[in-house]
């Protein structure tokens, strides 16, 4: 005999209509179902913006003693080069004086491609399917919170197709009127983005040997040389330019999208606003100045070559 509980009312009967999938269909369609869809996606991609940027964080040079790999493979590259360059042997008549410099300059920049291939090796290769999935996600996350914007802002037009007489937008900040045209940007560049680095559509890298696609730069170990695309795709001024002036872009985005996420998903009042303001533009910050970063180790030779 069963001892489970029996609802003396019987099973739960929904009216016609009135089903947990009617409910979320009509909450997804309402202003504020949509609004709240925004801000909980706006969130979970700033949550990758950080996460994507820390990775890209490890084709900088650190100050520690470099590893005996990295070493080695600093020496072997040194080698290579003095045999290939008739300047070098005239410059160096000795070859290990060639390679105990080059090693000195450049042993940090191999250990750093050492940390930056590894972390894009454990992502392509050892999640598996896992990295589908979140590309996927991202990807829905990225259309949905897009579609659902420009939908609330189509529907704030139709709401009042005739504009105001005089337009009370004193407290509005540029941030905040410029959100959609900020948020197409981002997606334009982020379509660059795909095809600049993870399709190589745009620039092959140049190496001793010749032009070279980007998808088959290899490290001395035989792993997607990631460092070297990243320094080959950040030695062409334009393209350079073009991420600054984008990421300039993101941190306007970010700094009223963070602080209105915030808002609409009811995580601070209005007593707390100044602070969600704060916070929307330090991590609006942190992205801009970490990515800004990348791109001028490169400019300035922080993050040399190893080809």
């Amino acid at each position: 005999m069963s001892t489970a509980a029996i609802n003396p009312k019987g099973p739960r009967v929904y009216a016609p209509g009135n089903t947990p999938s009617a409910w979320a269909g009509t909450y997804l369609t309402s202003t504020v179902g949509q609004k709240i869809l925004v801000g909980l996606t706006g969130i979970l991609l700033v949550g990758f913006l950080v996460f994507h940027m820390i990775g890209n964080l490890k084709v900088l040079p650190g100050f520690e003693e470099p590893s005996e790999k990295a070493k080695a493979h600093a020496a072997e590259r040194a080698v290579e080069k003095w045999k290939s360059e008739p300047e070098l042997q005239q410059r160096y008549r000795v070859m290990d004086d060639y390679k105990s410099a080059f090693v000195a300059e450049r042993a940090r920049a191999f250990e750093a491609q050492e940390h930056l291939n590894a972390y894009a090796a454990f992502l392509k290769h050892n999640l598996g399917a896992l990295i589908w999935i979140a590309r996927g996600g991202l990807l829905l996350l990225f259309v949905t919170h897009l579609v659902v914007a420009i939908r609330l802002r189509l529907k704030a037009g139709e709401a009042r197709p005739v504009g105001y007489v005089t337009q009370r937008t004193a407290q509005a900040s540029v941030a905040a009127k410029t959100m959609l045209w900020t948020g197409v940007v981002i997606l334009l560049f982020t379509v660059f983005h795909l095809a600049h680095y993870t399709a190589g559509w745009i620039k092959p890298a140049q190496t001793p040997n010749g032009p070279v696609h980007y998808l088959d730069l290899k490290d001395p170990d035989g792993r997607h040389d990631a460092y070297s695309m990243v320094i080959a795709g950040f030695t062409t001024p334009w393209v350079s330019v073009l991420y600054i002036v984008t990421q300039a872009i993101l941190l306007v985005h970010l700094s009223h999208g963070i602080q209105s996420s915030l808002q609409t998903l009811g995580l601070v009042g209005k007593r707390f606003t100044p602070a969600a303001k704060l916070l929307g533009w330090g991590i609006a910050s942190t992205i801009f100045f970490g990515n800004l970063v990348i791109v001028m180790s490169v400019w300035l030779g922080w993050a040399k070559p190893v080809l």
